[in-house]
C-alpha cells in the first residue's frame, strides 16, 4: 500500500515529534526468485546515516534511536522498515509538517478523534488521543497516529479500514496506560502531591517540576510496545495492498490499458503505483446505449437547447430533479424525447440510469426513472415524486405558447447542490463550447461519483450516525446528501 504511518507525539518540551514512522519499499524484479534482506534500494540505508544527528535526546519523543525494525514478505518482495524518522527526506518533511498540524490547529471536534487535511504533495488521515500518564501535565500525554498517501480518493476509500485497525492499536495503548496510572495513583496519588507543592512555593523560588517526560515504553509499561506497534502498521499496509488496488477512473480505462503486475504505472516521490495483480473484472451494464447510438448531437448541445428553451427557473428544476434521483418523465414525440431523455440521462452514472423508452402504462414502470412516453399515453398527475417534462409536438401547439414545459410540484431547496452549481456556471460560460463542456462535465461526475463511493463505503461501519465531518473533508456538504444518495444507489448494497 503506497502509504507511509507514523506515531506522532506532543512532547513536553518540543512539542509535536514525529516519532516513529513505518514505510513500504518495494522490489519489481519478479523474474528473480532470491529472497533478499531488503527489497527496497540500499541507498535509503545508506542515506540513513546522514538523519542520525537529528534524533533527539528527549526521552518523550523518542522510539526506536538508531535501530530499526524490518519485516520482509518474500511472495510480494516488499520490505516494511520502521524507524524513529522517515528515511525518505522528502516524505520525512511531510511526516513532519503533518505532526505539527495533527497535534495543533487541525484537531477533531473535542480534540480526540479522527479529521482529514491535505498537504501540498500528499493528502493526511490523522487520528489524535490521549495516554494517561501521572507524570505528565494535565495527567495525560497526546499522541495522534498520520496515515500519508498521494491520492486523496484512495486514501478516503480506505478510511474505515484505516480507522478500524488504529482504533484497536489505541484501545490497546491505552489499556496499558490505565492499568500503569492505576497502580502508580494507588501508592502516591499527582493531585496531592502538586498541590502541596504549589502550596509550599515562596515568592521567587522556582518548583521542582517533572523531569524528562517519560517514554511510551514508561507510559505504557510495556516493554516491547514499539514492535507491537509496527507489527500493527506492517499488518495495515500488508492487507491494505492486498485487498485495496489503486486503479484509474473507471470511464478513463481505454482498450488498451492491461491489467497485469508487469505494467507499472510510474514512480513519483518514493511512493510507487501499480497495477492490479490480477485482471479486473470490470461489470458494465452494456443495455443502457450511449447517448451517441440515439442522436449525432451532442449532449450538451441538446441540454443547452433545452435549457435555452425552458428558462432558467425550469431546467434548473429538472435539473435538480435528474441529479438527487426523482424520476423523469419526457412525453412527446419519438425522436425529441429520446434526445431529451438520454441527454439528461447523461448527467447522472451510468450505474444510475434505469431508462424505458416508449412505456406504453406509466404506473408499471416504477424500477425506471428515466420514462419517455407517446403523447397518447396517459401519465399520472404532477406530483413530488415525478418530473414530467412535455415536448408539445408542433402541429398540437398554440399561438405564442411553449413547446417545451416542466410539471413539477416539488419544492428546490434554499441551498442547491455544489455540483448543480457548478453545471449552471459552466452551461452560462460561453467561452465553454458544447465538446468543452462535456469533457468539463465528465470530470465533475467522475468527481462526485468517486465521493459517492467513499459516502456509500462508509455506512454501517465505522461511522453509523454522523458522516458531516468526513463529507466536509470531501468537499461535500448538507445540500449535497440527497445527490449522493441517489448516486450510491447503483453500488453494491453490502460495500466491504
Amino acid at each position: 500500500m503506497n502509504a507511509a504511518i507514523a506515531l506522532c507525539s506532543f512532547c513536553e518540551v518540543h512539542g509535536p515529534k514525529v516519532m516513529f514512522t513505518t514505510q513500504t519499499f518495494k522490489n519489481f524484479d519478479y523474474q528473480n526468485n532470491e529472497k533478499l534482506k531488503f527489497y527496497g534500494s540500499k541507498e535509503v540505508l545508506r542515506d540513513a546515516i546522514t538523519l542520525y544527528s537529528e534524533l533527539q535526546d528527549c526521552k518523550g519523543c523518542s522510539s526506536l534511536g538508531y535501530l530499526k525494525f524490518l519485516s520482509n514478505e518474500h511472495e510480494t518482495r516488499t520490505s516494511f522498515l520502521s524507524s524513529q524518522q522517515s528515511l525518505m527526506q522528502d516524505i520525512g518533511f511531510q511526516l513532519k509538517c503533518a505532526c505539527m498540524r495533527s497535534l495543533s490547529c487541525e484537531e477533531y471536534a473535542g480534540k480526540e478523534g479522527i479529521c482529514y487535511f491535505d498537504e501540498p504533495s500528499g493528502h493526511v488521515l490523522s487520528y489524535t488521543f490521549p495516554l494517561k500518564d501521572a507524570q505528565a501535565r494535565g495527567l495525560r500525554r497526546w499522541y495522534s497516529f498520520i496515515v500519508f498517501m498521494r491520492d486523496k480518493q484512495f486514501l478516503l476509500n480506505m478510511w474505515p479500514f484505516i480507522v478500524e485497525n488504529l482504533s484497536e492499536i489505541i484501545r490497546e495503548l491505552q489499556g496499558f496506560a490505565e492499568k500503569k496510572y492505576n497502580v502508580e495513583e494507588a501508592r502516591c496519588p499527582q493531585r496531592v502531591v502538586r498541590l502541596t507543592l504549589n502550596n509550599n512555593v515562596h515568592p521567587g523560588s522556582q518548583t521542582n517540576a517533572n523531569n524528562q517526560p517519560r517514554t511510551l515504553t514508561e507510559i505504557t509499561d510495556e516493554e516491547y510496545v514499539f514492535v507491537r506497534i509496527h507489527m500493527w502498521f506492517v499488518w495495515i499496509l500488508s492487507i491494505g495492498a492486498s485487498h485495496f488496488v489503486e486503479i484509474l477512473p473507471l470511464s478513463l480505462l481505454g482498450e488498451d490499458i492491461n491489467f497485469n503486475e508487469e505494467n507499472c504505472l510510474g514512480m513519483d516521490d518514493n511512493f510507487t503505483l501499480n497495477n492490479a495483480k490480477y485482471p479486473v473484472n470490470l461489470n458494465v451494464d452494456s443495455r443502457i446505449p450511449d447517448f451517441q447510438e440515439v442522436s449525432n448531437l451532442n449532449p450538451m448541445t441538446v441540454l443547452r437547447n433545452l435549457r435555452s428553451t425552458l428558462g432558467r427557473d425550469q431546467f434548473r428544476q429538472i435539473l435538480y430533479a435528474v441529479l438527487t434521483g426523482i424520476k423523469i418523465l419526457v412525453r412527446g414525440s419519438a425522436r425529441e424525447t429520446l434526445e431529451s431523455l438520454y441527454a439528461l440521462c447523461s448527467l447522472v452514472p451510468r450505474a444510475c440510469r434505469r431508462v424505458k423508452t416508449r412505456a406504453q402504462n406509466v404506473p408499471e414502470t416504477n424500477i425506471f426513472n428515466f420514462i419517455s412516453v407517446d403523447t397518447s399515453i396517459a401519465v399520472p398527475l404532477p406530483c413530488s415524486q415525478i418530473c414530467r417534462l412535455d415536448i408539445v409536438p408542433a402541429d398540437h401547439r398554440i399561438q405564442s405558447t411553449r413547446s417545451h414545459v416542466v410539471k413539477w410540484t416539488g419544492v428546490l431547496p434554499v441551498k442547491l447542490p455544489n455540483l448543480l452549481i457548478k453545471l449552471e456556471k459552466a452551461f452560462d460560460n460561453k467561452k465553454l463550447n458544447d465538446s468543452l463542456l462535456e469533457s468539463y462535465f465528465y470530470n465533475l461526475q467522475e468527481e462526485w461519483t468517486n465521493i459517492a463511493k467513499v459516502i456509500h463505503a462508509t455506512h454501517g461501519q465505522i461511522h453509523r450516525t454522523d458522516l458531516t465531518n468526513l463529507m466536509t473533508s470531501l468537499g461535500a456538504g448538507p445540500q449535497d446528501k440527497n445527490l449522493l444518495d441517489a448516486w450510491s444507489m447503483g453500488l453494491p448494497s453490502n460495500p466491504a
